[in-house]
Order: structure tokens, then C-alpha cells, then sequence
């Protein structure tokens, strides 16, 4: 085969064959072909698009690049998670153990955070000890034993897709479904869960803003899944304003757990409370362990309400040398001092924000990513208190910044004042959850 042909077959709309597909991912990962030309055939899928079939037949080169982890010895249904992105999005670290209460096994790969999203790993890190590196053996063993473990992707789990995303990264072409499919899909499916339940953000902190754009991307994700034979769904769900109230690694890992604790539910973040129960409801129901989203989510509540999803993570964190004092109320868990409290200069209703800018304020504490190679502040992070519709007056405490840097809190402090807009006139409050696909 000639790559030439095979970018000029793209690039002026045609199909490619699945042996065309596997000439060009595997060559380009074992080096034969280059970057420019690898760059251009991203391009020419970024113009063109790609079928059904061809995104499934890439995620599936890229997937059988790597390992694959084998969960048919677990001895219940496998099940995972993956959210798209968002400012204080802290679901895995709760949902993972809430769903091994209910009776399912999950294996999750999880990533980092990159610019204004939060990554599951930075928060696991926040834990003293936790261990988010293992060999495949090892992470089975312990999502067998505890129901569950989150651990990052390593070299030997789809490379083909670490080597196209970095090139992807300076070649402006993240934002191309197919790819973003591909990437999220060879990954998901390396870790071997039976059924895969997406948390698809949509809004103005989501990489994909609008409705319209979640429901492409949804639809390109589920078709790949049933193609490699598993169980699909999708919750569709706001991300104009930060999950809960945390955002900042411990200081979200703390939030998590604390939900997690008896009695916790009552006391956590609503929204944090409804999105987790839906998405791991789903989890359920789509497993087969419950047969429709009512009894799934008595279920769900059930496991949290009695302190067995406490248990789950307490035994899981343990299992992955995670150190935390479990009878203290913080845990055990370094955050940063109190810096100053952001105040409204005016009576009205918060009519609206840049929810990205509130995450970009992290990185102006060093608690979020620039770029891949920069090192985090796990310790700062917000206390974002307010809520799209509500009422505030002036002197109401909007956000709280801990860091131990006044001059950097000052910075994130400006930019989150300059992302809201407080008017005259009152709005409704914002919907959580969108839309669904099964």
C-alpha cells in the first residue's frame, strides 16, 4: 500500500478499507511512516470525517496496538465510566466505589487534567501513598478483591493512541470526532468492562459546547462500543457551572469521600449527588443487575445510604496503599490555607459565567495544567459557592481560594469575578442532566 494514495483517498471523501486503516496506524506508530504525513492524513480526517464503520475499524487498530485486559475471570459484570471533561467533576472517585456496593466489578483507566479540566489521577494524588501505577495482574487482582481500582493508562495500553494524540495536540486536530472517539474508545475498551456509561458535558467549561456537538459525539461513541460488543449509555449533562463545590484536587477528593461518608449523601452537593446516582444507576441497569432505572437507582441509594460504598472505598484506597485518616473529617488531606473570600459587588441574580475560566483560574494557583510537563499545586483550589438563578446580594461570599501564595489566589480571583454575570433580572435555575441515550 502507498500512503500517498491512501491521503488522497481520504482527502477527497472516500471510504478506506479496514486494511488501508491498519497500514496507516501501524505504521505510523512503528515509525515507517512520518509525522508530516501522519499529520496529513489527520487533517484530511478532520475535512472529511469518517464513517461508522471506519471510526470502529481505527478504534480497533489502535486498540490492538497495545494489551487488552481479559475481566472474564471477574465474577460479576464488569462496568465503567468515562466523562468528557469538566470543573470539578469528581464523579469517578465516588462512583467507582458506589458501584462495587451495588455488585458490579470496575476497572477504570483514568487520565489527567489538561488546562481547564480536572484529571482523576491529579486527585488520587492528593492521597499520600495511593499508587496509580501497576502491573495489569495487580489492578485485576484488586478490582476483583475490593470491586474496584482506578489506575492510569500505561505504555503497554493502546500506544498507537498516545503517539496520535500528541501529534494531534500540534496539528489542530483534537476537536475531529472520529479521532476523539477513537482515542476515548481504544482506551475504554483496553480495560475490558462489558459496559461503558458515558457522562457526555456540554456548556461553556465542556470541551464540546453545545448540545448539538455532545449528541454527534455520543452517537459516533455508542455505534463503536455496540460494534466491539458492549453495552452503551449516555447521560448527557450540564457543565455551564462547576459540579459541586469543590475545585482543586484534594480539595475535591475530600468533597468526594466526605459524600461517601454515613450520612454524607444528605449533606453533599446536590448536583454532585444526582449526577453520581444516575451514572453509576446506569451502570446498574444496563449491567442487567437491575431491570429499569427506578429499581437501579434504589439500588444505588441503598449502597450509599448504608455505608457499604464507604466501606468499598475505604477498602480500595487501602488496596492501592492510598494513606488517609479515616476518622478525621478532612481526612488527613493537605489543602491550602484560606487566601481570601470573593465577594458580590452587587444586589441581582447570577444570570450566567465562563465556567472554563473558572478552572483556568486553578492554574493561575499552579493547581491546573498549562502544558503536559507542569507540576501541580494539589493543595490550592476554589470553594465555588454560587449558583446559576440564585439570588445574591452584595457582600455575599461568590468563592472561596485556598493557596498558599495570596498574590496567585488574587489572580484566580479576578479572573472568576470577570467570568460571572450578576443582573437585574431573576433566571431560572440551569437543568443537570440534558439528555440520554441507551
Amino acid at each position: 500500500m502507498n500512503i500517498l494514495e491512501i491521503i488522497e483517498a481520504k482527502k477527497q471523501g472516500r471510504e478506506l478499507s479496514p486494511a488501508q486503516i491498519a497500514f496507516v496506524v501501524d505504521g505510523f506508530t512503528d515509525g515507517s511512516i512520518p509525522d508530516y504525513q501522519m499529520a496529513a492524513f489527520l487533517m484530511a480526517v478532520w475535512f472529511r470525517g469518517m464513517t461508522d464503520a471506519e471510526t470502529s475499524e481505527l478504534t480497533g487498530v489502535m486498540l490492538r496496538s497495545g494489551e487488552e485486559l481479559d475481566t472474564t475471570g471477574l465474577d460479576a459484570p464488569s462496568a465503567d465510566k468515562h466523562s468528557t471533561g469538566g470543573v470539578g467533576d469528581k464523579v469517578s472517585l465516588l462512583l467507582a466505589p458506589l458501584a462495587a456496593a451495588c455488585g458490579l466489578k470496575v476497572p477504570m483507566l483514568s487520565g489527567r487534567g489538561l488546562g481547564h479540566t480536572g484529571g482523576t489521577l491529579d486527585k488520587l494524588e492528593a492521597i499520600p501513598g495511593y499508587r496509580i501505577h501497576m502491573e495489569n495482574e495487580e489492578f485485576l487482582r484488586i478490582t476483583a478483591e475490593q470491586g474496584c481500582a482506578i489506575i492510569g493508562q500505561s505504555g503497554s495500553i493502546a500506544p498507537a493512541d498516545g503517539k496520535i494524540y500528541a501529534l494531534r495536540d500540534v496539528t489542530a486536530t483534537v476537536d475531529c470526532v472520529p479521532l476523539i472517539t477513537a482515542s476515548i474508545m481504544s482506551k475504554k475498551l483496553a480495560a475490558g468492562p462489558r459496559t461503558i456509561v458515558i457522562d457526555l458535558k456540554c456548556g461553556s467549561g465542556a470541551f464540546m459546547r453545545s448540545l448539538d456537538q455532545a449528541r454527534a459525539l455520543a452517537s459516533a461513541l455508542t455505534a463503536v462500543g455496540r460494534a466491539h460488543g458492549r453495552n452503551m449509555a449516555v447521560i448527557f449533562s450540564d457543565m455551564d457551572q462547576p459540579l459541586g463545590v469543590a475545585v482543586g484536587h484534594a480539595c475535591e477528593t475530600l468533597e468526594a469521600l466526605a459524600a461517601l461518608r454515613p450520612g454524607g449523601r444528605d449533606e453533599a452537593p446536590g448536583d454532585l449527588v444526582t449526577l453520581t446516582e444516575e451514572l453509576t444507576a446506569d451502570m446498574v441497569r444496563v449491567s442487567g443487575l437491575a431491570p429499569d432505572r427506578d429499581a437501579a437507582l434504589a439500588v444505588v441509594r441503598d449502597a450509599w445510604n448504608s455505608g457499604a460504598a464507604w466501606e468499598r472505598a475505604r477498602a480500595w484506597i487501602t488496596a492501592q496503599d492510598g494513606r488517609l485518616d479515616w476518622d478525621r473529617e478532612d481526612l488527613g488531606l493537605e489543602i491550602a490555607p484560606l487566601a481570601l473570600e470573593l465577594e458580590a459587588g452587587d444586589d441581582g441574580w447570577l444570570e450566567g459565567m465562563d465556567c472554563r475560566q473558572v478552572g483556568l483560574a486553578l492554574a493561575d494557583m499552579h493547581a491546573a495544567r498549562r502544558r503536559v510537563e507542569d507540576p501541580l499545586d494539589l493543595t490550592s483550589g476554589i470553594d465555588f459557592l454560587a449558583r446559576i438563578g440564585a439570588r445574591v446580594s452584595k457582600g455575599d461570599v461568590l468563592a472561596r481560594f485556598f493557596c498558599p501564595r495570596r498574590d496567585e489566589a488574587e489572580a484566580a480571583a479576578q479572573r472568576v469575578r470577570a467570568a460571572l454575570r450578576i443582573g437585574e433580572r431573576e433566571v431560572a435555575a440551569r437543568d443537570l442532566i440534558l439528555d440520554r441515550v441507551d
